[in-house]
């Protein structure tokens, strides 16, 4: 289990599941934040949101938001329930602070090699199998504006060896260079689509360089939050990436 609220890296591997973690503030304190969760031997939860604003004050909505997740999954309740109590007690306290916060959920489940996702206002998770690239079409409204959760059915996506999925919040994607411009989705694809011969943490430095590259290391507006997970090769087994692409 790992939660990380600062600029270190987290990882993890289970239930055939490697998984890489890095949540960057762009003050002492951020409000984004991830969570890796097992569940069993053979059950991987993983969390990513991002609370409105930053510093102090998101960083303690966001921990709120944590204890309520971990009490959730202690219950044995599907991503759905999850998502729902979040909604009912976490969503609360945020409205009663006038805030909100983004979320995407995700359960994999080793049996039947199966990842299901779930989105309350957050960006889709993107899956990368071979030279496919598929994002989930999963959409909900953020947590904090509805007592319930309202949003689309979860989506199942059955993962083979060497695959990649990749979450992030908003603070990457629309991170700037000297001229103003986002890094971008379409960037963030191109460089993981290069790259997905390499582990998860190798895959998390290579994008958190291009980024920083890209940024030339200029003051963050937003907090950066990056999660990588890969199926674990077999042994000896062969990757079909682009690397070096």
């Amino acid at each position: 289990m790992s939660l990380d609220t600062g600029g270190n890296g987290k990882q993890i591997i289970h239930a055939g599941i490697q998984g890489a973690g890095c949540s960057i503030p762009a003050d002492l304190e951020g409000g984004d934040f991830f969570d890796f969760i097992p569940l069993g031997e053979d059950q991987l939860i993983v969390a990513i949101g991002d609370v409105m604003g930053k510093g102090m004050r998101a960083a303690g909505q966001m921990k709120e938001l944590c204890t309520i997740l971990h009490a959730c999954t202690r219950k044995d309740l599907s991503l759905l329930e999850i998502i729902n109590q979040l909604a009912a007690i976490g969503g609360k306290q945020l409205h009663r602070a006038g805030s909100f916060a983004t979320l995407c959920l995700i359960s994999y489940e080793r049996q039947h090699n199966c990842l299901t996702c779930l989105s309350a206002g957050h960006p889709s998770p993107v899956i990368f199998s071979g030279r496919n690239i598929h994002v989930p079409r999963v959409r909900g409204v953020a947590l904090g504006f509805l007592e319930e959760y309202q949003g689309t059915r979860p989506e199942q996506v059955v993962l083979s060896r060497g695959d990649v999925v990749i979450l992030y919040t908003d603070g990457l994607v629309e991170a700037r260079d000297a001229n103003g411009q986002n890094y971008g989705l379409n960037r963030l694809k191109e460089i993981v689509a290069a790259n997905t011969c390499l582990d998860a943490v190798e895959l998390q430095e290579v994008i958190l360089n291009d980024l920083f590259t890209f940024t030339g290391c200029r003051q963050q507006r937003d907090d950066v939050t990056l999660v990588i997970l890969k199926k674990e090769l077999e042994k000896g087994g062969e990757c079909h990436g682009d690397q070096g692409k």
